[in-house]
């Protein structure tokens, strides 16, 4: 579904997801929002809840990307 705004969050310190499959998901929704979870492992709600939160809400309220606008 291209029209359903996707934020991908990746914590940096996360220990069974690679960098690499970050990467991938970039690749696979290219249309998705990517935030780096800095000082996050594989549970960023634990490690910093506030930040988490912060992404959440600024994802909610993110516009759609589109070809158009890109």
């Amino acid at each position: 579904c291209a029209d359903v705004p996707v934020t991908i969050a990746w914590g940096t310190k996360d220990r069974l997801l690679l960098r690499s499959q970050a990467v991938r998901a970039q690749r696979r929704l290219p249309n998705a929002r990517f935030v780096w979870l800095e000082g996050c492992g594989h549970v960023p709600m634990a490690d910093d809840p506030p930040l988490v939160a912060k992404v959440l809400l600024e994802g909610s309220a993110h516009p759609l990307k589109t070809e158009a606008a890109a």
